[in-house]
């Protein structure tokens, strides 16, 4: 017995170890996919009973009764309600008990934990009722970012713990952050096919030196893979009464991973039966099936399998996932849900390494969610007549000019209060504002005309090229790091343009802009690296030309807000020899618009 024990220790730091290094190459980042690729499955079967709980279909807008004339009597007249772009923000929360937190086969890696997933998210999701054609189509624009928190945990089924190094949480717990793009087109009735993009990024919420103890290995990264994904969807719901309903949706997706460890194609067939029990309570079960292949994984950093040799776990590996649920919902309000939720999961994987992979978790949960649409009804113009005749439009945003570049050779005086030889001189500039005033006029729904008087304020950043610079205190060589510029870029254009507008009734308009006219600007240098120069300025009358675009969006009779993107050219300026060519700088402004 005496000989046992230090055999067994010896046996256990071994085994202790080799988990050790299986977590620290790669097993992390795995878990943290199976994660997000699970929340990401649930927030999609969310979406399913919400709609399941409404009893609409995307597409099928809300009508009201609308009173004829007296002459008519008492009859009303039913006309489909106009929706409107809105806003919305969501907070969401789940907890849940998993019975395999680390998503692994080898009972060494098996912990039970409890986890918490805590969400802020913040979409913008027009409607198109007024444009021929796209009256089916619902775009999204959006981030969303979750808090993963593993808050409790039990230990290893056959790990002692006894040096307590092993925190599921402390290794595990991240950040991520989604940002999305999707259009959803409404097929009919019940069948919806889209489209999205979304960028998934993850970062620990705790240092390297932190995690250290749990991964085994001093650089623990700060950010681990990052991941980029093109997705199609498609969804089927069918209602058969007002409380039976059935949804099949299908995601095919092509994921770049970064770093570029591997690309991947992910995909997953979901079906859903739907009670709703009363109005404010349902009752949900679906059936899932995962199917993802890692198409090219050969610079995937090795782990190791079960002896403790190294392998490349993502390389050519694919991974089948079944999962089974049962759930309930509960309406408080129409802004605020709650509800239960019961996973089985079970997965395989060709890949042989101590990882996420080859797993079965049982999953119980609670969660929460309220959300709020800033806008519930849509002031719709009664005659787009009401919106002709002259209007004031003032923008104030963020500028940014291109380099200011040249291929010039110069010599003598090369830039304002600066002498030297210059050869391919390139001025680099900082963000700066923007700031307008546009009166108009709008001759019909589509059309109008405005006159854009403005200023461009950038600072100076930076000068490259070869030669030499000489001002009042020295002479500068340019080096392959160029030298540093303090002093300003001015711009002040005055254009005349004809503005473009989708014709319709609802209050939110898309919009295009093309100008022509001059452009005052102004070119002084302050200082170049340490030497002061003698703030000479070079200022230039040039023709100059505009292309823009935007959206109004209508709050009230006389008032649109404005939000725009604004390319200005310069052409040809000249300050003390040096000609940049087309100046181009890029604008973008937010604005009101007020109309006469």
């Amino acid at each position: 017995m005496l000989l046992l024990r230090p055999l067994s220790l010896l046996l256990f730091l071994l085994l202790f170890d080799s988990l050790q290094q299986a977590r620290a190459q790669g097993f992390q980042p795995a878990v943290s996919q199976q994660a997000v690729t699970d929340a990401a499955a649930q927030q999609e079967r969310e979406k399913q009973k919400q709609m399941a709980l409404g009893g609409k279909t995307p597409g099928e807008q809300p009508a009201e009764a609308t009173a004829v004339a007296e002459d008519l009597g008492s009859v009303q007249l039913m006309r489909e309600q106009p929706s409107i772009p809105f806003a919305r923000i969501r907070a969401d929360q789940t907890f849940s008990w998993l019975s395999n937190a680390n998503y692994a086969e080898s009972s060494a890696n098996v912990v039970a934990a409890w986890q918490a997933v805590s969400s802020l998210e913040a979409a913008w999701a027009p409607t198109f009722t007024t444009m021929p054609g796209y009256d089916s189509f619902f775009p999204e624009a959006g981030v969303r970012t979750s808090f993963f928190n593993y808050f409790s945990q039990e230990e290893p089924s056959q790990t002692n713990n006894s040096l307590g190094n092993y925190d599921t949480g402390l290794a595990q717990d991240f950040i991520l952050t989604n940002l999305f793009l999707r259009g959803t087109r409404q097929v009919n009735e019940e069948l919806s096919v889209g489209l999205s993009f979304d960028y998934y990024g993850y970062f620990y919420l705790n240092t390297p030196s932190e995690r250290s103890p749990v991964t085994g290995t001093v650089d623990a990264d700060s950010n681990f893979l990052n991941e980029y994904a093109f997705a199609y969807s498609a969804n089927y719901f069918h209602p058969f009464t007002d409380q039976h309903a059935v949804a099949v949706n299908w995601r095919a997706s092509y994921v770049f991973a970064d770093p570029t460890y591997y690309t991947r194609t992910d995909n997953t067939l979901t079906g859903s039966y739907f009670v709703n029990l009363s109005d404010r309570v349902s009752f949900n079960s679906f059936a899932s099936y995962r199917l993802a292949y890692y198409t090219d994984a050969s610079s995937a950093p090795p782990g190791f399998d079960g002896d403790n040799n190294p392998q490349n776990g993502f390389y050519r590996r694919l991974d089948q996932q079944y999962t089974l649920g049962v759930g309930m919902t509960f309406a408080l309000s129409p802004e605020l849900t709650t509800g239960l939720s019961f996973n089985y999961s079970k997965s395989d994987s060709t890949s042989r390494i101590v990882e996420t992979g080859d797993f079965t978790n049982l999953t119980a949960g609670a969660n929460w969610s309220m959300t709020y649409k800033f806008s519930d009804k849509e002031f719709a113009v009664g005659n787009p007549s009401d919106c002709l005749g002259p209007y004031v439009r003032t923008d104030l945003g963020f500028g940014f000019v291109n380099n200011l570049t040249s291929g010039q050779n110069l010599s003598g005086t090369v830039l304002p209060g600066v002498t030297g030889t210059l050869s391919n001189p390139s001025l680099s500039l900082n963000p700066g504002v923007r700031f307008d005033v546009a009166p108009g006029y709008n001759f019909n729904d589509w059309l109008g005309a405005e006159f854009s008087a403005g200023i461009l304020y950038n600072g100076l950043d930076h000068l490259n090229g070869t030669g030499t610079v000489t001002t009042a205190e020295g002479t500068e060589n340019l080096g392959s790091g160029g030298l540093s510029l303090t002093g300003r870029y001015v711009q002040v254009p005055a254009l005349v343009s004809a503005v473009f507008r989708w014709p319709g009734q609802g209050r939110w308009k898309p919009y295009l802009s093309t100008g022509f006219g001059m452009a005052y600007s102004q070119l002084q240098i302050n200082q170049i690296d340490d030497s002061q120069t003698s703030d000479e300025m070079a200022q230039q009358f040039s023709p100059a030309f505009q292309i823009g675009s935007g959206f109004l969006w209508q709050v009230s009779d006389t008032v649109d807000f404005d939000v725009m993107y604004k390319l200005l050219g310069v052409i040809q300026p000249d300050y003390s020899s040096f000609q940049p060519g087309v100046a181009l700088s890029n604008s973008f402004q937010f604005g009101m618009n007020i109309r006469f």
